[in-house]
């Protein structure tokens, strides 16, 4: 077993490069660095063996990073220090030799059972099927199919048709009527309320400048999910019931120190088919993008992406489904559309050489007296241009 697949390795080394690259911006990561070295340290603290390892694992507080208050000089040593941690980590894990026993067997079974996810062949995991993602059953899969998603792959390039911008935060005593807008508000009441002729959720929020209702018509099973005092985002259009404001089926999030997907930002707008909903579908992308888009290969040379000033692939990948801003989404589509582009010209270019290679050329004589005649019967001069085309004709022809 690699020290890769034991402690996953690889996916941080390349996260920590690539900010390296993006010379410590704190950018790599969707929603920050701190929070992927957070859950990653949980994942990793119970796996090491080595007290020399744990020692140090525990000295670079990979489990409680500061990394985003932290200067660009001392981002710039911590990760040197974590790269320097991972190659020993890598080398000790290595060279450490394999326990057997009576169960070996059934080990071995369990492992060959288990989806490469984090395979260093990234390319094939990437082609695995969608059930190998957490969360996603074969009836989901069924229907995720039916859009034309059945790999990893697929679904890391199912774009969203188009954002909702509910990233601007207003207070409650400035919401307009009819507007789609978002608010962070405390939970006050929540409850089961009948609605028209059938129960749904009414809850009672509020802020420092004001109080409102937001209901969800025909789901009374919401109630469970908002604690009194709990923190709420609410992102929708804001409606008028007697006088006063209120969300009327608004997405929800609740506030519990985690990265919001529904609400409080550009949210994405996905595809759907029968089965499917909104909600479960960004869910289930988000959680795939998580786990499997820094396994995409790069296919661009950095010189060109220098030149050009494009986003790497993963980056852009990432903030096409979930942008930081309106700017972010415009660089994503923007380094999307020139992928599209140079591997259709490359296909072009490909087509052509494949067929001047397959087939023997045949030169056609050339009268330049007769070309002369025309082109001084024309009642206008060849610009330079036009000359410096007519002569690349003439030269293809001959051969």
């Amino acid at each position: 077993m690699t020290a890769s697949s034991l402690i996953d390795v690889e996916p941080l080394r390349t996260i920590l490069r690539m900010e390296c690259q993006r010379n410590y911006a704190n950018t790599t990561v969707l929603g920050g660095l701190d929070k992927y070295l957070h859950k990653w340290a949980r994942n990793t603290r119970d796996k090491l063996n080595s007290p020399e390892l744990l020692t140090q694992f525990r000295e670079l507080r990979l489990s409680d990073s500061s990394y985003a208050e932290w200067s660009v000089d001392k981002r710039k040593a911590w990760i040197n220090d974590v790269l320097d941690w991972l190659a020993q980590a890598e080398a000790t894990v290595a060279m450490a030799p394999v326990k057997r026993s009576k169960t070996r067997s059934k080990e071995v079974s369990r492992t060959s059972a288990r989806p490469a996810v984090r395979s260093e062949t990234g390319d094939k995991s990437l082609d695995s099927p969608v059930t190998v993602a957490k969360g996603i059953a074969t009836s989901s899969a069924n229907k995720l199919a039916k859009l034309g998603v059945q790999t990893i792959r697929d679904m890391l390039y199912f774009f969203p048709r188009r954002h909702l911008d509910y990233s601007q935060r207003k207070p409650i005593a400035e919401l307009e009527v009819g507007e789609e807008q978002t608010i962070l508000a405390t939970i006050w009441e929540a409850r089961i309320a009948r609605l028209g002729f059938q129960q749904g959720t009414e809850v009672i929020v509020g802020d420092e400048t004001g109080n409102m209702r937001a209901v969800w018509f025909n789901q009374p099973f919401l109630a469970k999910n908002f604690r009194t005092n709990a923190q709420l985002v609410l992102s929708g259009r804001v409606s008028e019931f007697k006088g006063n404001k209120v969300f009327e089926s608004p997405e929800w999030e609740l506030v519990e120190d985690k990265e919001l997907i529904h609400t409080g930002r550009l949210v994405p707008v996905y595809p759907l088919t029968r089965g499917l909903y909104s909600r479960q579908v960004r869910n289930l992308v988000k959680r795939v993008l998580d786990d499997w888009v820094w396994q995409v290969t790069d296919f661009l040379p950095q010189e060109i992406k220098s030149n050009s000033r494009l986003l790497d692939l993963p980056e852009a990948i990432m903030q096409a489904h979930y942008p930081d801003s309106t700017l972010a989404k415009d660089e994503a589509r923007r380094r999307l559309a020139f992928d599209e582009l140079f591997l259709i010209q490359l296909g072009v270019l490909g087509k052509k050489r494949d067929w001047q290679e397959g087939q023997p050329g045949n030169a056609f004589a050339f009268n330049k007296d007769k070309l002369d005649r025309f082109l001084i019967s024309l009642p206008f001069t060849l610009t330079q241009a036009q000359q410096r085309v007519l002569r690349e004709i003439i030269d293809d022809l001959q051969k």
